[in-house]
C-alpha cells in the first residue's frame, strides 16, 4: 500500500513532542521516506533496526552501517528495549510489529515526528510542495556539502548510490524533504520553509486544491519558527492563494518569492533546456544576477534551482559559490535520470505519477532529441486506481504530449482502467500503442517501437524502474535480429 493511504494508525505522541530515537525500530524501513531518516539515526550513533517486505540495495547499505534489517514483519522482531517504533501510513494497525509495540508499551511514532526530533536544535530547512521536493532538497544538500557546510539532510530519493538520501552532517544546517501526502507536514518545525508549488494531489486525503492551501497555511503558521522565512513560488496559483491568506492576517512569516513571474523576488529569464542541459539568467533582490547552468533537463529543474538559491540567500550563504556548485549537480535518482542505452535508444527513469509531473518530464525528454523524426516513447505505470479515477483525463492530456505511449499496470490497477486511460490519451490527440498488464511485456513493446535516436521514458512511482535491464536486452535482441 502506498504511503499516501488514509492514515490508519494513531501515534503515541503528537507533533512537536519529544521522541527518543536512541533505540528505534522502523516498520517499513526500506520506504523512500523511511530509509534516509533511519540512516541519519544510524550515522548519529543510535541503535537502529527495522523490517520491510523485501530486501533492496538500500537496505543492504544500511546493514553495512550496522542496522539490523529483517525481511517480513513479525512481532518477535521488535526489540524489547526499543525507545520508539517508527511507522508510516504504508502499514496499518494490524501490522504485528505495531501490535507488539502497543503490548510492550513502546511509543508508536510517525516518521514525521522522528524527522522533527532529529531536526530539533538545528537550523532546519524544510522543502515542501506537490512537485519538485526531492530535486530541490537534493540541490540544497549537494550545494551545501560542496560549500563545506557539512549539512545533515533527508531526501526522499537517492542522490547517487543506494541509501544516499540521508546523511548526518557535522554542521548546524539540516535540510529535509517534508511530505504533505498524509497531512503530517503540519507540526514540522522549520527556520526556513520552501514551497515549490501547490496543486491538487493525493485525492484520498484532499478534496481539492483549496484543501491543500488550507493545510499548507496551517503548516506554515504552526511550523515556521519566529523570525523564520517562507520561500514560495510566484508562478503557482496555490502558492499565490496561500500568500494572500498570510498577507490578509498580517501575522505570517517573512515571504520571499521565486519564479518566471515578473513579480517574483527571484526571477528567472532566458530559460532554455536542450541536449540534457538547462540554462537561464537569475535576477535577485538588490540587483543580484547569476547565470544558472544545470546538467539536468527541464525548465522545471531551473525553477527548483532558483528555489534552492533563494533559500540559501535567506540563510546567508554565498550564492555565487552555490550557483557554481549547482553546475555539477546531476539530479536525484529517478527524476529523468539515465537508465540504459542500447541500439541507439536512450532510456530514462522518471518518478512522475501526477499529470503535472508527466507533462514536465515529457517536455524535458523532448529537449533530448537531436534531429527531426526522433521520438519520445513513454512506458507509463499508474500508481493506483484512485489516482486514475481522479486524474484520468488529465493524465490522458499529459501523455498525449509524447509520440507513443505503452501503458502497464500493477496489483492496484486493472487492465480495464488502463484501457479507459488509453481512450483519454486518444481523445487528447495522442496514441496509446499498447496496453499490457505485465511490465515485462510492456517494455518489450516499447523496445519494438523504438528506433535509433528515440528516447524511452519509464514513468511511474512503482516497480517499473526495475525494467531497465529487460528493455536493454530487448533492444539488443532487435539489433541482433536485424544483422
Amino acid at each position: 500500500m502506498a504511503e499516501t493511504a488514509v492514515p490508519k494508525i494513531k501515534p503515541s505522541v503528537s507533533a512537536g513532542d519529544p521522541v527518543d530515537l536512541s533505540r528505534a525500530h522502523w516498520v517499513g524501513i526500506g520506504g523512500t521516506g523511511m530509509l534516509p531518516v533511519a540512516r541519519v539515526c544510524a550515522e548519529r550513533g543510535f541503535t537502529v533496526s527495522g523490517s520491510d517486505v523485501r530486501t533492496s540495495e538500500g537496505l543492504e547499505e544500511l546493514a553495512r552501517l550496522g542496522v539490523r534489517v529483517h525481511t517480513g514483519h513479525a512481532a518477535g522482531q521488535v526489540p524489547t528495549d526499543a525507545t520508539a517504533v517508527v511507522f508510516t501510513h504504508a502499514v496499518g494497525e494490524e501490522n504485528p510489529e505495531i501490535g507488539e509495540a502497543r503490548r510492550l508499551g513502546i511509543p508508536v511514532v510517525h516518521r514525521s515526528a522522528a524527522l522533527n526530533a532529529l531536526m530539533a536544535g538545528c537550523t532546519a530547512v524544510g522543502v515542501l510542495g506537490t512537485h519538485g521536493k526531492s530535486s530541490t532538497t537534493g540541490m540544497l544538500a549537494f550545494a551545501l556539502s560542496r560549500m563545506g557546510q557539512s549539512p545533515s539532510y533527508m531526501v526522499g530519493a537517492d542522490l547517487d548510490g543506494p541509501a544516499s538520501g540521508g546523511h548526518a552532517g557535522g554542521g548546524p544546517l539540516f535540510v529535509a524533504e517534508v511530505d504533505e501526502s498524509d497531512r503530517t507536514h503540519i507540526g514540522v518545525s522549520m527556520k526556513v520553509a520552501v514551497i515549490t508549488n501547490i496543486a491538487h494531489d493525493h485525492p484520498e486525503n484532499y478534496a481539492a486544491e483549496l484543501d491543500h492551501v488550507e493545510s499548507y497555511e496551517e503548516c506554515v503558521r504552526l511550523g515556521v519558527r519566529p523570525g523564520g522565512t517562507l520561500v514560495l513560488s510566484a508562478d503557482s496559483p496555490g502558492c499565490r492563494a496561500l500568500a494572500s491568506r498570510l498577507i490578509l492576517t498580517g501575522d505570517g512569516p517573512r515571504m520571499v518569492t521565486f519564479g518566471l513571474s515578473s513579480s517574483a523576488d527571484w526571477r528567472l529569464t532566458e530559460a532554455v533546456s536542450a541536449g540534457g542541459r538547462s540554462t537561464a539568467v537569475l535576477h535577485g533582490p538588490g540587483g543580484l544576477e547569476f547565470d544558472i547552468a544545470l546538467r539536468v533537463p527541464g525548465v522545471h529543474q531551473l525553477l527548483n534551482a532558483v528555489a534552492a538559491i533563494a533559500a540559501l540567500h535567506t540563510l546567508g550563504q554565498d550564492c555565487d559559490l552555490a550557483v557554481e556548485q549547482l553546475r555539477y549537480f546531476e539530479g536525484v535518482r529517478r527524476r529523468m535520470t539515465p537508465a540504459v542505452e542500447a541500439a541507439g535508444v536512450r532510456v530514462f527513469d522518471s518518478y512522475a505519477h501526477h499529470p503535472d509531473e508527466v507533462r514536465a518530464d515529457l517536455a524535458a525528454a523532448r529537449t533530448l532529441l537531436g534531429v527531426p523524426g526522433q521520438r519520445v516513447i513513454a512506458v507509463f505505470q499508474p500508481s493506483d486506481q484512485s489516482r486514475l479515477e481522479a486524474f484520468g483525463a488529465e493524465f490522458g492530456t499529459a501523455l498525449a504530449g509524447c509520440d507513443r505511449v505503452v501503458l502497464t499496470g500493477n496489483a492496484r490497477v486493472h487492465e480495464g482502467a488502463l484501457r479507459v486511460l488509453a481512450g483519454f490519451i486518444g481523445r487528447a490527440g495522442g496514441m496509446a500503442r499498447f496496453v499490457e498488464s505485465k511490465r515485462a511485456d510492456a517494455v518489450v513493446c516499447a523496445a519494438n517501437e523504438a528506433r535509433p535516436g528515440d528516447v524511452v521514458v519509464l514513468m511511474g512511482s512503482g516497480d517499473l524502474v526495475e525494467s531497465g535491464r529487460v528493455l536493454r536486452a530487448a533492444l539488443a535482441d532487435l539489433v541482433a535480429a536485424a544483422v
